[in-house]
């Protein structure tokens, strides 16, 4: 460990924002906005607005994160007695600095996803540059969720005093430990069908040796070398509140993510299946040590404690590698994992875009109306206006999009009926067939499933 006078030289102290106890209306004015965001973009979602239906996840995601931090700096002033603090707002280096290194953390997730198969997007915008940005800001979100949860637990006292025995890191234990994360990593990437789950713990047991070695403050093996968990629990509790909230604010957003998940496809809540939840709280565990790498190497601004400095050429090459890095697994995710773009009326065939855009609607809701609904408002025959909302139902179904649709249509499925009934083993084989390429099997499965529920 550094000595007090390496630490001066090398480092200082941060500031909190205090709010004195006369303008405690600040907290309550990030709660307000916040849910007050929360519950208009959520009636927004529910009504078809499309500007709250096709960004549900941002504006929802934000406001949640906000109402939280306006709650933390709530329950610091109560506990004070005078002045609160905020999380995220109360240092605005620290803001963006997790932010920032939310968005790289998370597309190395993604890169990984390219071997794993195990989620995928739906309903992106048509724009590219929209898109990335757009992908970019969400997923900005994932520490700020992590460590928000986490600190308001802190701030009720969980596990404040819960003690174990203390845990003995040596020098072959820490060897250990890496060795162990590299063999689950190596496991999960030859075979992934078997070993994903192991994607969730590879990562913190091979950089938190370094973290420990490096930054004992920030180090959740020299909590548990003091016999002091409290801060490991109230991640893995935090990981496992903030997954519930991350999955059903995604349940019914127009742009999400779908989970093809091996052998768990069938039993889910929301859109995760069951499972799946058990693998929130070792990621909430694993975004803090990648974190604290992050912190200890200089390249992250700490909310408080000691900031270690990098030099400015080496963050700057951080930068630069990292925005690289995002781009390149961006072009990856265009490929792999961003399966669709927003169903526009202008895209469905033998449908006149004009007169139904001018009646009010879009895709979506032109697929939520009865097509004697259709008929009265736009002045056509019952049988066009069934073709229509038909056409609309399957494009808008599961994230199938119109060029999937157009797809199944040259395969002789044009109705929700019909999908419903189709063989999933026969369409993909037909598909792949069609295409003359390899498609991800759970995906058409999906699909059907989703025909089968709609048709009911």
């Amino acid at each position: 460990m550094q000595s007090a006078s390496q630490a001066s030289q090398l480092s200082e102290r941060t500031d909190a924002l205090h709010l004195e106890s006369g303008s405690q209306f600040r907290p309550w004015l990030a709660i307000s906005v916040g849910l007050g965001v929360l519950v208009v973009s959520t009636a927004g979602l529910l009504t078809g607005v499309g500007l709250f239906a096709n960004w549900y996840y941002l504006w929802a995601w934000y406001a949640v994160l906000l109402a939280g931090d306006g709650w933390i700096a709530l329950r610091s002033a109560a506990g004070r007695g005078r002045d609160g603090e905020f999380l995220l707002l109360g240092r605005k280096w620290y803001l963006v600095s997790v932010l920032g290194w939310s968005s790289v953390a998370w597309f190395f997730y993604e890169l990984l996803n390219f071997r794993l198969q195990n989620w995928y997007y739906i309903n992106l915008p048509h724009d590219l540059m929209l898109r990335w940005v757009a992908t970019a800001i969400a997923f900005a979100t994932v520490f700020p969720a992590v460590f928000v949860s986490e600190a308001l637990l802190d701030s009720f006292g969980l596990y404040h005093t819960t003690r174990w025995k203390k845990l003995p890191v040596t020098p072959r234990f820490l060897t250990g430990m890496l060795i162990a994360g590299a063999i689950m990593m190596a496991l999960v990437l030859v075979w992934p069908r078997y070993f994903f789950p192991l994607v969730w713990g590879a990562s913190m047991l091979m950089v938190e040796p370094t973290v420990y070695r490096r930054n004992r403050e920030h180090s959740l093996l020299a909590d548990l070398e003091r016999g002091e968990p409290g801060r490991l629990l109230r991640l893995l509790t935090g990981g496992a509140i903030i997954g519930l909230v991350w999955e059903a604010l995604n349940i019914k957003a127009r742009t999400k993510w779908i989970y093809t998940v091996p052998g768990l496809e069938e039993v889910k809540l929301f859109e995760m299946p069951v499972l799946g939840f058990f693998g929130f709280p070792p990621f909430a565990v694993e975004c803090f040590i990648l974190w604290s790498a992050l912190v200890s190497a200089g390249l992250a601004v700490p909310r408080l404690g000691i900031v270690r400095h990098a030099s400015s050429r080496r963050r700057g090459v951080a930068a630069a590698v990292a925005f690289v890095f995002c781009i390149i697994v961006l072009i990856g995710m265009e490929l792999f994992t961003f399966t669709s773009r927003r169903p526009e009326l202008q895209q469905l065939p033998d449908v006149d875009a004009t007169t139904l855009g001018a009646a009010g609607f879009d895709a979506f809701r032109l697929a939520a109306t009865q097509p004697t609904e259709v008929a009265r408002l736009v002045g056509i025959t019952p049988e066009h206006a069934r073709e229509w909302v038909e056409s609309a139902r399957i494009a808008t179904l599961r994230g199938i999009g119109t060029d999937n649709m157009l797809l199944l249509r040259d395969l002789g499925i044009h109705t929700i009926d019909q999908l419903a009934g189709a063989d999933s083993h026969k369409l993909i084989a037909d598909i792949e067939q069609l295409t003359g390429e390899e498609w991800v099997d759970a995906r058409i499965r999906v699909w059907i499933r989703g025909a089968r529920s709609a048709a009911q």
